[in-house]
């Protein structure tokens, strides 16, 4: 397919599609609270704005719990130049998003003992045996190199993108004369589409199936994702956005990719509608629990992602998206960006972006909330706003945590020891146990002294629930006559457990509305 030059005048075509209002607007479920439909209107301007800012013909956007899609909006003109408005069921190709589920059909075989992730990528893909390594001490790479981008391979933005329909043929004879490396493997990360073309030939390899049979059999035929597919050749036209590039104010027709071996990368065609369901999905496999399994891949494959990336917290200060924003720590694995955001928790993002089409999303299983947008013109920027649209959710009444451990009966006796404890000023009386660290770290006499101390600060007190943060850690929070007393509870590893930590802060408020900690502050 040709490019093609629309010959209205610039005015005319950018001013019309820009100022569009041609939209749509559905919720899937039903969510009638005010604060849910404020939110969602909030959310509605801010991608309507973000279509204009960015130049979209259309721009659709979803918003996930982990039940599944409750609001979704789109803007815009999914062709040009006819206006037809975008819905839950146009396709829009995501690009490199399709990474996530390449890497968890990778990770789907690991788990039946199928392939090791730490074992060399050329004992399923024989082609990587040819390869010359840039130095003579280089190990070979592995299955875990390529799911990370430390294969050493070279960034390939945007020639891969235009090597989709490339044959297994052609892909097995470029390897074989490949010379890909920017680095040696595992000595830096460089973000590598030929790397998850390969995974594609090694899930083939491993599966004995296509990689399009795995995607469909593993993943999307159990998710009933009945409208997503690489095939753009299943897809009419009136079904899918059109592809677009703005150049020079005048939109460009892109000639659509058509499907092949490197569709591991960034093949899929999804819509909003399918994807919500694959959110969801992702975001129930948090945190471990007892029940049914909704694919053949088990939630703990899911959860797998994270494997190995041991994140530290994230404090307050300058972040990605405002200064009032979060300072994240960040790393990639398995197909997925994996961030620790300090109101969020864990976050899991990934962009993608062809010639046409660009999109993001931002997933917040602690949360169990998620947001992602399709638009319709090259690598159309999706990142700030899904970004902007998270940190909405994650300050709005959807955005409460769905997901709590239960309380261990043990932490349950515990704390009731504790409020015990408090009311008596004394620990001796309570009825608890203490790992041998216990009075070793603070003296029976100073917990004494200090609990007294305590409660002359916030008087009486109406206790509060135990929050568990795990299920041997807990936190809770008591309304005193005089102060609030907030509290930490940490249980030792041992059977039966008893308490290793007891964290507690008297909090006053001052005449201008402000909290201040006293400096009572112990374990």
């Amino acid at each position: 397919m040709k490019d093609k030059t629309f010959d209205s005048k610039v005015t005319s075509v950018v001013n019309t599609i820009l100022a569009a209002v041609i939209l749509f607007s559905f919720s899937a479920l039903s969510l009638s609270k005010e604060p849910q439909k404020k939110i969602f209107n909030e959310l509605d301007e801010l991608f309507e704005k973000a279509r204009l800012d960015i130049k979209a013909p259309s721009l659709v956007f979803g918003v996930v719990t982990d039940e599944g899609l409750v609001h979704s909006r789109g803007f815009g003109s999914r062709t040009l130049p006819d206006g037809t408005a975008p819905d839950n069921q146009t396709a829009f190709r995501i690009a490199s998003m399709t990474k996530m589920m390449t890497a968890l059909l990778v990770l789907d075989l690991q788990d039946q003992g199928l392939l090791y992730l730490d074992a060399p990528a050329e004992t399923y893909a024989k082609a990587l045996a040819s390869l010359t390594y840039p130095t003579t001490d280089s190990r070979k790479i592995t299955v875990r190199d390529l799911l990370n981008h430390t294969s050493g391979f070279v960034t390939d933005n945007p020639w891969a993108d235009r090597q989709m329909a490339r044959t297994n043929e052609e892909l097995n004879a470029f390897l074989a004369k490949a010379e890909p490396f920017a680095y040696a493997p595992g000595e830096h990360a460089e973000y590598s589409n030929l790397g998850y073309v390969v995974l594609g030939k090694i899930i083939e390899n491993v599966s004995g199936r296509s990689f399009a049979e795995q995607l469909q059999n593993r993943l999307l035929k159990p998710l009933k994702m009945n409208n997503t597919t690489l095939d753009l050749n299943t897809l009419t036209l009136a079904q899918r956005a059109g592809a677009y590039n703005l150049v020079d104010g005048k939109y460009l027709q892109e000639p659509v990719l058509e499907s092949g071996s490197f569709d591991p990368l960034g093949g899929i065609w999804t819509n909003v509608e399918d994807y919500g369901k694959f959110v969801a999905w992702m975001l129930a496999s948090w945190p471990a629990h007892d029940g049914p399994e909704r694919t053949l891949i088990p939630r703990r494959v899911v959860r797998s992602v994270t494997d190995g990336v041991s994140l530290l917290g994230a404090s307050k200060g300058s972040g990605m998206v405002s200064e009032n924003d979060c300072t994240m720590s960040s790393a990639y694995s398995m197909g997925l960006g994996i961030k620790k955001h300090c109101d969020a928790g864990l976050v899991l993002t990934h962009g993608g972006g062809f010639p046409g089409f660009g999109s993001y999303v931002v997933m917040m299983p602690d949360k169990g909330l998620g947001v992602f947008s399709f638009a319709n013109e090259t690598y159309a920027n999706a990142f700030g706003p899904v970004w902007d649209a998270a940190r909405k959710l994650i300050n709005s009444d959807l955005g409460k945590s769905p997901h709590q451990y239960t309380a261990d009966v043990r932490m349950q006796k515990a704390y009731e020891g504790v409020i015990e404890a408090y009311a008596s000023s004394d620990i001796q009386t309570a009825n608890l146990t203490f790992a041998d660290n216990f009075f070793l770290d603070r003296s029976q006499e100073r917990w004494a002294r200090q609990l007294k101390e305590i409660k002359s600060d916030a008087g009486e007190c109406k206790v509060g629930d135990l929050k568990p943060v795990s299920r041997l850690s807990g936190e809770f929070e008591w309304l005193c006559a005089k102060a609030r007393v907030a509290g930490y509870l940490l249980q030792s590893p041992l059977n039966p457990a008893n308490i290793q930590m007891l964290h507690l802060r008297v909090i006053l408020r001052d005449g201008n509305g402000r909290d201040l900690v006293l400096d009572n502050d112990f374990h």
